[in-house]
This record gives structure tokens, C-alpha cells and sequence, in this order.
């Protein structure tokens, strides 16, 4: 992995992968501190070391990347029933009684080793492990987090929420379905920027679900487009939406 030095430099280095146990519980403490030390809950709510040690063990499967023996990267999901139902609860969604729906509570990088695309590796490590014990992934991220909202979506999660949560916090809630799910109609998408929650929360209510981001005038917007079993035939027509939403006139690629 590419290791980011002092004044611009960089270095390829040796990393390892495993699978977090108990013993691993100083090191996610130590990383969790290095990582979330001066970021406001508007962009990251830090997981308290309770939490951590329950994501370790075992109401949760973790996954690191680490440099010589430091932890440079964790990413860590609940499992537990219980604890999922819990988080779904204070989502507004709700429970999964036949206990197939899991929750990524976060995933960090340290500042040295970010750009080398591990949050993606490391989702997809888990899936692999998980995959068949579960159906369901949710998390969360907050729409001012760009980079973990691209990174998210890059792991074909889509937005089916956004809510006030951890305090009042602004979060999109992040859905992935691992069995066959329900297609998206992508073709004459709306694109609504990142800063209009209203016009997002809209979309959502009329059956969009938010599944790419692009950079567009100055910023970023999201892709809203319908999930449904059939091609909504007239949606788009009939759709009241805001007179400045723009609409693409092809298909997503």
C-alpha cells in the first residue's frame, strides 16, 4: 500500500489483513483515537470503546489492514440481533425478527494510508465472510462526508433515508441488498445537489432511491432515480418536483 510521508512523499509498504479478535481491542482504541481526534459529529460519530470491544468479540465481525504492527485501517459491523434491531430502531426502521440484517458501524483509515481504496477491500472482505448468514447491510453517513458517501456508494449501497440522528445530526441511511433486489430505472434520473436535503427527502418519499454521486456547478449531487418491480411508465411526467431539479437526458452509465 502507499503510505502518505512528510512533505508529499510516499512510500509502498507491507501491509497484512486479518480478521479482529479481543486481543486486537488496544489497537482499534488506538486507531479509533487517531483517526475521529477533532471531528465534528456533523461529519463522524466516534464509536465509544464499549462498542469497540463488543465489535470485536462477538456481536460484531471486524476486519484490519495493518502496517508492521500497527492498525492503520478497521472496519467494523454489528451482527447481534439484538444490537442490529437496536440501530434500526433509532434509524425509525424496522426490526428484522428472522435476524438476517447486519450494520456497518464504521469504517476508518489512517491519514497516512487513505487513497489506497481499502474502505471498498475491506467491505467485500466481510461480505465474502458474512454473506451467508445475512441478507441485508445498512449504515449511515453524513451527506457533508463526501468521501465515505462515494466510497459507500462505490459498494452499491443506495440512499433510502435521511434522518436527524446521533444527537440531531444530519445522516443518509445506506441500504445493500445481497439477495436479488428490487431494479433501479436510472434512465431520466433526477439530479438533486447534496445541500438540498428537501428535494432529496421528496424523491425518497415518491419511491427514489439516491445511487451515485457526481461533482456538478461547484459541488456534488446525488443520482435519484425509482426502485421498483416494473418501469414506472409515466413517473417522470407526472412527478412534482422542484423547477430548478435538473433531469439527465440519457441513462446512468
Amino acid at each position: 500500500m502507499y503510505r502518505r510521508l512528510i512533505g508529499g512523499r510516499a512510500q509502498i509498504v507491507p501491509c497484512k489483513t486479518s480478521f479482529m479478535t479481543s486481543g486486537d481491542i488496544e489497537e482499534a482504541v488506538k486507531l479509533h483515537r487517531r483517526v475521529t481526534s477533532g471531528l465534528s459529529p456533523e461529519i463522524f460519530a466516534p464509536t465509544g470503546e464499549r462498542d469497540i470491544e463488543r465489535l470485536v468479540g462477538g456481536d460484531g465481525v471486524s476486519f484490519g489492514v495493518w502496517f508492521e504492527k500497527r492498525l492503520i485501517c478497521m472496519r467494523a459491523v454489528i451482527v447481534d440481533g439484538d444490537w442490529v434491531n437496536e440501530t434500526l430502531a433509532h434509524m425509525g426502521l424496522g426490526e428484522d425478527e428472522q435476524n438476517r440484517t447486519v450494520y456497518t458501524d464504521h469504517c476508518i483509515v489512517d491519514r497516512e494510508f487513505r487513497g489506497n481504496n481499502v474502505q471498498f477491500l475491506t467491505h467485500y472482505a466481510i461480505e465474502q465472510k458474512i454473506a451467508g448468514r445475512y441478507d441485508v447491510f445498512f449504515t449511515t453517513v453524513s451527506p457533508k462526508n463526501s468521501f465515505s458517501l462515494q466510497n459507500i456508494l462505490g459498494c452499491n449501497f443506495v440512499i433510502v433515508g435521511i434522518k436527524k440522528l446521533y444527537g440531531g445530526y444530519l445522516r443518509y441511511v445506506m441500504r445493500k441488498k445481497l439477495s436479488t433486489g428490487l431494479p433501479i430505472w436510472t434512465h431520466g434520473h433526477l439530479v438533486i445537489p447534496i445541500s438540498d436535503i428537501a428535494r432529496q427527502q421528496e424523491a425518497i418519499a415518491d419511491g427514489c432511491v439516491g445511487y451515485k454521486m457526481i461533482r456538478k456547478h461547484r459541488g456534488f449531487s446525488v443520482l435519484y432515480a425509482p426502485m421498483a418491480e416494473r418501469s414506472p411508465k409515466g413517473y417522470w411526467k407526472n412527478m412534482a418536483v422542484g423547477k430548478n431539479t435538473a433531469r439527465a437526458q440519457s441513462s446512468a452509465a
